[in-house]
């Protein structure tokens, strides 16, 4: 299976992952908070080494709902300042 992962707009840290049966269906309602989509990628399957969703459950979750939706926290590398440094 090849993976098409998008990034939810408004709710950064979640991403949404189809395949090319089901990406003419997939829009920003299946982000949290609605509103619209960007792609990160195309991507192969790549079993045990895989970097950010286990795609087992994404194969699973397109094949009854069209898509896999998981959260990436922080993707951000600086969300926020620690607790130590001054603001």
């Amino acid at each position: 299976m090849k993976f098409t992962v998008y990034r939810c707009v408004e709710d950064p840290d979640y991403f949404v992952v189809t395949d090319d049966a089901h990406q003419a269906d997939i829009s920003g309602a299946a982000c949290p908070s609605g509103g619209s989509l960007t792609q990160v990628g195309n991507f192969d399957e790549m079993g045990r080494d895989r970097a950010a969703f286990n795609e087992m459950i994404a194969r699973d979750a397109i094949k009854t709902q069209g898509y896999y939706r998981f959260e990436a926290k922080t993707w951000d590398p600086v969300a926020q300042a620690p607790g130590t440094m001054p603001g």
